[in-house]
């Protein structure tokens, strides 16, 4: 139900953008945050790629909680039109997919406690870089795809 919810608010979030009083003359590629939340769907259906044996869910990190950062943090940048040297964007990348995998950790670990979910959590640090490295390819990919740059 919560991978549902996420990719449903995900996938709308240009349908409230257009529909808010502030933000309702800014534009920015509606399908970045499309292809987010496809790939945040479809990260949970993605065989495990055994890059260690203290985590099962590295490419589910990687693809639905790093390039899928990458994509929410570029449809913002464009959106309210952040121009920022590359590195300095590079950090700003890094504090957001931080702050998203460190809620999403957070979640899994109340969750737990609360006894409605069993999530492992003994792979948060592998969940962070996989995050992290998730975003960093996903931003380069994008950044440099000449579709991103036309717009």
């Amino acid at each position: 139900m919560f991978t549902v919810t996420i990719t449903a608010l995900t996938a709308l979030i240009p349908y409230f953008i257009s529909h808010s009083s502030r933000l309702k003359n800014r534009r920015a590629p509606s399908w970045l945050p499309l292809l987010a939340a496809a790939l945040f769907f479809l990260a949970f259906f993605t065989p495990d790629i055994h890059i260690s044996k203290e985590t099962s869910t590295f490419q589910q990190h990687f693809i639905g909680g790093g390039v899928y950062c990458a994509c929410l943090y570029l449809y913002f940048q464009k959106l309210f039109a952040w121009r920022f040297n590359f590195a300095i964007s590079f950090i700003l990348l890094f504090a957001w997919t931080s702050a998203f995998g460190v809620a999403n950790e957070l979640l899994e670990f109340m969750l737990t406690k609360l006894k409605l979910a069993n999530i492992d959590t003994g792979d948060t640090d592998w969940d962070l870089v996989a995050n992290t490295t998730g975003a960093i390819i996903g931003y380069m990919v994008l950044t440099f795809n000449k579709i991103l740059r036309r717009e």
